[in-house]
């Protein structure tokens, strides 16, 4: 009985120290800053959508591709985004945790932001080496 207490309390801490290094290491990507490249590469289409949405965002970061074989998964920070997005919604009386709610779905778009740029890098840097030919 006590083995089986210990396991599970064990599995629970090592499930939270994996949802805070990967947080961690998202707002580490997200902290980095933007070149301007993101906005360059907009189209007018895209310049009439508000590209402080996330939703906009994840839907530019879907039709980009990726030559890297290492592109990085999105699908984590959108459920991320998701589910504080429905926690921001749940806790409106609360002014407090609104607010992280408001700075964590920021975090999530600036990483989506970073990520796009980086995927638009990498594919300059492969046609700019197959143009070397």
């Amino acid at each position: 009985m006590v083995a089986a207490l210990i396991l599970v309390i064990s599995g629970a801490m090592l499930a939270q120290f994996l949802v805070f290094f990967w947080r961690a290491n998202m707002l580490a990507v997200a902290a980095q800053p933007l070149s301007g490249s993101l906005n360059a590469a907009q189209t007018d289409a895209f310049r009439t959508v508000a590209c402080d949405d996330f939703r906009s965002l994840a839907t530019i970061s879907k039709i980009c591709p990726g030559v890297a074989s290492s592109s990085v998964k999105l699908w984590p920070v959108r459920a991320y985004y998701q589910a504080i997005r429905a926690l921001s919604q749940i806790s409106a009386a609360m002014p407090q945790a609104n607010a992280w709610a408001v700075q964590e779905m920021a975090s999530c778009k600036r990483y989506l932001e970073v990520s796009i740029e980086r995927c638009l890098e990498s594919n300059q840097a492969y046609v700019a080496a197959l143009r070397s030919y």
